[in-house]
């Protein structure tokens, strides 16, 4: 064992992330902020995949994407489906990644890391593409950020998946993946979700009236909100009841447009936020999340013990993630065939069914998913990146992690 003084050269990590939704981004946020402080043997960078490597058409890209998702979710339903089992990547999709090929193998030579983790599909399949072409033999984590199993996620250079559920780990074994591969962690969450702390003094800390229910609405990193989660604002029996906070997120719009809206009737009922860091503070301030179910968000509140009414998912991977917290017990999903209004105020008015919810959260969720990863990633036995030297002391590096935490 190696004295503080003693350690060799830090660890290398590569964290690939995307904004193709907020989710990849933070996971990736999670595992930097994971590697404890200054002095830690770890160095982890992060950066953005498609920003990185597809500067020009990235904003073309993002903008497409988001406003598909937004606007025709069925189409983008429809190709998610499609695509989910084929494990052979389509002609138009190794002919994307190939533009980017020679940037991606310069950015490697120029880091020189160790490991590189993927919190994205698409870098975690260019990078694989890399290895089969015998360019690079960096080991390749991918930290798949749902509770769902699409084939892109599932390359044949893969040394180690770090999956969010026993769901997904039993799925990637029926295509082949040997379970020496697959580690279930969790979703890698900052560690201030599991900090102690109660609703009360949470509603203090914010403001918030400590006697009074609250019910958190989000619609993820990117604010999208569907128009009956935004009409709870105007309803006179929901603020009556409750306290409702709205988190837009990264959407300044979507703020500007419910700001505007409560200007014409003013309440301390209603709260309007953006982007917040604290969002784990919101969360443990709440009784209940209204939300889209993505991987991430959902993933911050089990560890919180929030229960969650799901909102219109997305045909494809939050449709999936839906499945699997509502099978847990964590999570109703809402119903189209009745109002959303009637659906919150309903699940405020049960307090038995939200108790049971919680208890729920507390069996599903994983204990310091973030540190689990790493700890899974130090047990890699891959070789290292051309020329690097091999993992160094992974005893002491993993226990000078733990110690951060």
């Amino acid at each position: 064992m190696y004295t503080k003084n003693q350690l060799p050269a830090p660890v290398r990590a590569l964290i690939l992330a995307g904004d193709l939704g907020d989710g990849h981004r933070q996971a990736a946020r999670a595992l930097a902020q994971g590697c404890g402080r200054p002095d830690s043997p770890v160095q982890a960078e992060v950066i953005d995949y498609m920003q990185e490597i597809y500067a020009l058409l990235h904003p073309v890209i993002r903008y497409c994407f988001l406003k598909g998702v937004e606007k025709a979710p069925s189409l983008y339903g429809y190709f998610y489906r499609k695509s989910r089992m084929n494990e052979e990547m389509s002609l138009f999709s190794k002919s994307f990644l190939k533009l980017g090929m020679s940037k991606l193998l310069g950015l490697l030579r120029d880091r020189k890391p160790d490991v590189v983790i993927c919190t994205f599909p698409l870098a975690s399949a260019a990078v694989s593409l890399l290895k089969a072409q015998g360019l690079s033999s960096v080991p390749l984590v991918t930290v798949i950020t749902d509770y769902a199993d699409h084939a892109l996620w599932v390359q044949p250079h893969t040394d180690l998946y770090l999956v969010g559920s026993e769901h997904v780990a039993q799925a990637l074994y029926r295509r082949g993946i040997s379970s020496s591969c697959v580690s279930v962690t969790g979703i890698p969450i900052r560690k201030s979700f599991f900090e102690p702390g109660d609703r009360e003094t949470f509603r203090r800390q914010l403001g918030l009236d400590p006697l009074k229910p609250v019910v958190l609405v989000m619609g993820g990193g990117c604010g999208l909100m569907g128009k009956d989660m935004r009409a709870l604002l105007r309803s006179e029996a929901l603020r009556l009841r409750a306290q409702l906070v709205f988190v837009c997120g990264s959407n300044a719009a979507a703020k500007q447009s419910l700001e505007e809206e409560l200007a014409l009737k003013p309440t301390p009922s209603v709260r309007i936020v953006g982007f917040v860091e604290d969002i784990h503070r919101w969360m443990g301030a709440a009784d209940m999340l209204l939300t889209k179910p993505g991987g991430l968000t959902t993933s911050e509140a089990v560890a919180m013990k929030l229960p969650m009414l799901l909102y219109k998912p997305i045909p494809g991977q939050e449709e999936e993630n839906a499945a699997v917290l509502e099978g847990a017990g964590v999570a109703i999903r809402a119903s189209k065939e009745r109002k959303l209004l009637d659906q919150v105020l309903e699940l405020i008015d049960s307090p038995g069914l939200l108790a049971t919810m919680r208890q729920q959260a507390e069996r599903f969720r994983c204990e310091q998913p973030t540190q689990r990863a790493w700890d899974a990633m130090f047990r890699l036995q891959a070789g290292p990146y051309e020329g690097s030297p091999a993992w160094p002391a992974v005893a002491s590096v993993r226990e000078s992690v733990r110690e951060a935490w």
